[in-house]
């Protein structure tokens, strides 16, 4: 979208100067004023374009999800030590896959490298972004989902396809894979 925007906007100056120029140069002459008429058609057009461009594209940027203060914006792996090992940034996003990232299947959340990889499916659960919170779901795996909820440091194993609320300082457990949302 920029470089047409940039495109738009050069069009438009370029237009601009042939109207200057004609109005100027040509002043006397019924060809200036033809020139400067169609120049100044293509100012409007391209300035235009340039607008609409730049308002779409602000519009665009204020229409992704606004997570509010003291929601989750990372996701951090944890060591056996429960420290962080790795992290992913969540913020502005939508839905993020966890899984590993084989051959042709990449996942948002790649867990490839972790110490119990070999329990993770490919595609193992997915975290989705609605209605300002987010959620975790199960993707039907072979080793599950358990959800260790900080507010009562309780361990929920997730049924297939049952979205459940992920709220900040909950713990994922991905197989054996520990994921700290933050």
């Amino acid at each position: 979208m920029d470089k047409k925007k940039n495109i738009d906007l050069a069009i438009a100056i370029l237009c601009g100067l042939v109207v200057l120029i004609a109005l100027y140069g040509m002043e006397d002459a019924p060809n200036g004023l033809y020139i400067a008429v169609c120049a100044g058609s293509g100012f409007i057009t391209f300035l235009v374009f340039y607008l609409t461009a730049a308002t779409e594209e602000r519009a665009a940027h204020e229409s992704k999800p606004v997570q509010e203060g003291g929601a989750i914006t990372e996701l951090l792996l944890l060591n056996e030590e429960e420290n962080p090992i790795a992290a992913w940034d969540m913020f502005c996003k939508t839905a993020l896959v966890i899984g590993k990232d084989i051959k042709e299947n990449h996942v948002d959340i790649n867990l490839n490298q972790s110490v119990y990889a070999s329990m993770i499916d490919i595609e193992h659960a997915v975290l989705n972004y609605a209605d300002n919170h987010w959620y975790i779901e199960d993707l039907g795996s072979k080793n599950g989902v358990v959800l260790q909820k900080k507010v009562d440091d309780r361990k929920y194993k997730l049924a297939a396809d049952q979205p459940c609320k992920l709220d900040a300082g909950d713990v994922i457990i991905v197989g054996l894979t520990k994921l700290l949302a933050r």
